[in-house]
């Protein structure tokens, strides 16, 4: 068993969004992604799942439009398009994300 305080981990930089390795094994990573107001994060393709803990943000395929998403929501993104995730507010942005291993 892995016990992680979720909480302790989460850090933000104005500089860019951060990622917060939580757990990683042979196929699955969970990590932390911290977005300060109007910071967006460019993921390539591939399987990954985020589940906005706080704050609100946009989710959109790069072909596609973008769909809101607040605390509470859960969006999987298909594995053949990359994506952006973004925070479009003046608050704090949290999400976990789960995602296949590399």
């Amino acid at each position: 068993m892995d016990l992680v305080n979720v909480i302790s981990k989460v850090r933000f930089s104005s500089a860019k969004p951060q990622t917060v390795r939580l757990h990683k094994e042979d196929q699955l990573a969970l990590e932390l992604l911290c977005m300060e107001p109007l910071q967006e994060f460019k993921a390539p393709a591939g399987r990954r799942a985020y589940y906005v803990i706080s704050g609100a943000a946009r989710i959109a395929a790069r072909s596609g439009p973008a769909q809101p998403l607040v605390a509470g929501q859960l969006a999987v993104m298909d594995n053949g398009e990359g994506h952006v995730l973004s925070n479009p507010s003046e608050q704090r942005l949290i999400c976990l994300v789960i995602r296949g291993a590399s």
